[in-house]
């Protein structure tokens, strides 16, 4: 067991399936009360059962939608209330669509800023608080190597993770002297529906099977094979924990070696 996560409180925001869902049960794992929360209600209610099931934990599912400002705060209130504290948020959940960086519209990279840079702030404006008064925290926001790794297709993600990245830095210097860490970890390929669903996609552009295009994917990956959910809630559950006590307003990549830049 991780020392300092039992019977601590924590938020995880796009919980019911992928990484989201494996951070949560990684802490429940070690003792945690979780909130769950996400837009779609009939997941997010069986991946919450699934979690308290395996693990015994008291978790419970909130229904909240990362572009309405009122739901946020409504969220934070609910998970304070239903887990009597809040020492942990992960900010996770993404809804991004794709398109040409010189033609992207209005609304593709509005939603990409809304749902992210604007949800993972308004969590964090929310939170902070309770973290506050109870002494400390945790704060992680979930970006992703778009942030390192531009693309002329997918703009929207690199705008937002690396937004995210900045962020935690910025947050982290501003609460450190209320004992509240803020972190980013930068997932790379990672095996979730999300992201098997556009593979699929750019095996259908591509006039190819599924197979071959994760094979070429997997092939940029020094480690050899694609990186899973658990791999992140690993890294999340550790820098929640007072092993990392000493760690902040840093990028962390869990990417099996696939990015190519070195940053000091």
């Amino acid at each position: 067991m991780l020392p300092g996560l039992e019977g601590k409180a924590a938020l995880v925001t796009g919980g019911s399936r992928g990484i989201g869902k494996a951070i949560a049960y990684a802490l429940a794992s070690e003792g945690c009360a979780v909130a769950i929360c996400a837009r779609g209600e009939e997941a997010l209610r069986a991946a919450a059962a699934e979690i308290s099931d395996a693990t015994g934990a008291n978790v419970i599912s909130i229904r909240a939608d990362m572009t309405a400002p009122d739901e946020i705060v409504s969220l934070v209130e609910q998970a304070a209330a239903g887990l009597g504290r809040l020492d942990i948020l992960v900010n996770n959940a993404v809804n991004s669509t794709s398109d040409r960086a010189s033609r992207i519209p209005d609304d593709v990279i509005l939603n990409h800023i809304t749902t992210k840079i604007m949800g993972y702030i308004r969590c964090a404006r929310e939170c902070v608080p309770h973290m506050a008064a109870a002494g400390g925290g945790r704060i992680i926001n979930i970006g992703g190597m778009a942030a390192r790794n531009s693309s002329p297709t997918n703009p929207g993600s690199g705008v937002t993770n690396s937004a995210m990245s900045n962020y935690a830095k910025a947050l982290a210097d501003d609460v450190a002297a209320d004992g509240i860490l803020v972190n980013c970890i930068h997932p790379g390929s990672t095996r979730t529906e999300r992201y098997m669903g556009l593979v699929a996609e750019r095996a259908a552009r591509n006039n190819r099977t599924s197979e071959a295009e994760l094979s070429e994917s997997v092939a940029d990956i020094p480690i050899g094979r694609m990186i899973e959910p658990e791999d992140i809630a690993n890294l999340a559950a550790f820098l929640c924990s007072d092993l990392a006590s000493a760690i902040t307003g840093q990028t962390i990549a869990v990417d099996g070696g696939g990015g190519k830049g070195v940053h000091f």
